[in-house]
């Protein structure tokens, strides 16, 4: 089973508007302090001039507020729909405060009977940079499936994960087109409305799902297909397995996730939970049945060339003690970077990574007069050498008092804001809780014996979710009560299934 993430709008951003008029195609607009928007071609001016007959010389303006934005109409002959409601002529207001994803529409009165010059504007703070896409509706142009995992030949591919794995279908039926709903975590909305049935849909309707809008027009579907994230690490084990006296073992299966650059993720769970085995199949030493996507391109089947852009730190010691700092370092430069690297700038590399982690008085010290917090660091560094993209360390704050392991972890914080993706695996979470952008958890399902996914997402989420007050807590809520827990894994494996979606 795949995980479908609850959709919450991004941050606010500056204002824009996503337009259509008579002309067919979108542009987008940014509103700044504020606009005014008339017609085209009359020699008024106007900010945003729109090609259509039915739009007024001076047909309305939206002003930048103290607390956020609103559209007055100024006295058009056919006023504006916001959301089906008119303002303006004849409408009971002239004005309103517009919010994330209002759709204003010129129109006829009645929105059924789309004048062939009427104009819709998507109002956006949420926005994604993305491509306007067109697709044409011929007589026989079949349904389209929109997912996070349709195919080319059946429709949309949304890479969202806040988008179901079959999340709607437009319909092409006898009496036209229409849109429905399969069930989804996050919901089909046309022209605002979330929908339970399916939607018969007329010209110049606006369908949005998760952070996609459709502006169908009776004979193409435009559609603003979301910019794929640079960088991003996609996660998809359908089953980690080993196989003792021939009988197969699964040690993790469902497991689906995506990682963003800059992230430093926490991987939490109890024992034999599975958290180095995941390590150990994300970063592509041990292959899962399923796939790991990092930039477009797949760990498991470019591993030989991918490997140097991954770093991982194990808990075991591997320095040798008799060589300094620099030199262990130097070895580490020679070995992992580029082998056409020249030496002033391997040199340059080596004195920013023992800058960044604190070790530049420490660069003529033998390693076996190094404090242990020290050591801890320039196990790091020796994997930092190479600038990888993704870093793995598991319990590198293992035997550090909470000073030292708190200074060791505002390291891994520093080079996650480098933009890298940095995974950390710890039994000492709440003390540096503050650091980590997102949290996994993982817990082992007593019906399966598994490793299941419980829990992707913020800290102070995953607290509400679990109904406790530290990290450590929630561990104790999906051990065993022979490790000290209430074993409530199942529990919350299911309860993070309803929370994400069923596959469908």
């Amino acid at each position: 089973m795949s995980a479908t993430m609850l959709y919450t709008a991004g941050e606010a951003k500056p204002a824009r508007l996503f337009v259509c008029d008579a002309g067919r195609t979108m542009r987008t607009v940014d509103i700044g302090q504020g606009i005014t928007l008339g017609r085209a071609g009359t020699g008024i001016d106007v900010d945003l001039p729109l090609n259509s007959g039915i739009v007024s010389k001076r047909h309305g303006r939206i002003t930048k507020l103290d607390t956020g934005y609103c559209y007055s109409d100024t006295d058009s002959l056919n006023g504006t729909h916001i959301n089906g409601i008119l303002y303006g002529k004849d409408g009971e207001n002239s004005s309103c405060i517009l919010n994330d994803g209002d759709i204003l529409r010129i129109d006829r009165k009645n929105l059924d009977r789309p004048h062939h010059e009427a104009v819709v504007m998507i109002f956006s703070t949420s926005w994604q940079d993305a491509e306007w896409q067109s697709v044409e509706l011929r007589e026989d142009t079949g349904n389209i499936s929109i997912g996070r995992t349709t195919v080319a030949q059946e429709g949309i591919k949304i890479a969202d994960p806040a988008v179901s794995k079959k999340h709607a279908t437009f319909i092409h039926g006898v009496r036209g087109w229409s849109i429905v709903d399969h069930g989804s975590t996050n919901g089909v909305f046309v022209n605002g409305e979330r929908i339970a049935q399916p939607r018969p849909l007329h010209a110049m309707d606006v369908v949005r799902i998760v952070n996609t809008l459709f502006i169908f027009l009776g004979d193409r579907l435009l559609y603003n297909a979301p910019a794929v994230q640079k960088n991003q690490l996609a996660i998809h084990i359908e089953e980690r397995s080993v196989r003792n006296l021939f009988k197969k073992r699964i040690l993790l299966e469902n497991i689906d996730l995506s990682i963003d650059p800059g992230d430093m993720v926490l991987v939490l769970g109890g024992s034999g939970a599975g958290k180095t085995t995941f390590f150990n199949a994300v970063m592509g030493y041990e292959k899962a049945r399923g796939k790991i996507v990092h930039d477009g391109r797949d760990i498991y089947k470019e591993y030989a060339q991918m490997k140097y852009e991954i770093g991982f730190v194990p808990q075991q010691d591997l320095l040798r003690d008799d060589d300094t700092v620099y030199h262990t370092l130097d070895n580490a430069a020679q070995m992992k970077m580029p082998a056409d690297t020249a030496n002033d700038a391997r040199q340059a590399r080596i004195d920013q990574v023992l800058e960044m982690l604190g070790l530049q008085r420490e660069r003529d010290s033998l390693v076996k007069k190094l404090s242990g917090g020290q050591k801890k660091r320039l196990n790091i560094a020796v994997e930092f050498i190479a600038d990888p993209s993704l870093f793995f360390l598991d319990e590198p704050d293992s035997g550090l008092d909470g000073i030292m392991a708190a200074g060791l972890m505002e390291n891994l914080r520093v080079i996650a804001d480098e933009g890298k993706i940095v995974m950390v695996i710890t039994h000492a979470p709440d003390r540096v809780a503050h650091l980590f952008d997102k949290v996994i958890v993982l817990a082992k399902s007593t019906k399966t014996n598994s490793g299941h996914l419980a829990f992707y997402g913020s800290i102070d989420a995953a607290k509400e979710f679990f109904d406790a007050d530290s990290l450590e807590g929630i561990v104790k809520r999906i051990n065993r009560p022979d490790e000290n827990g209430y074993g409530l894994s199942d529990f919350y494996i299911e309860k993070y299934e309803k929370y994400i979606g069923e596959s469908i």
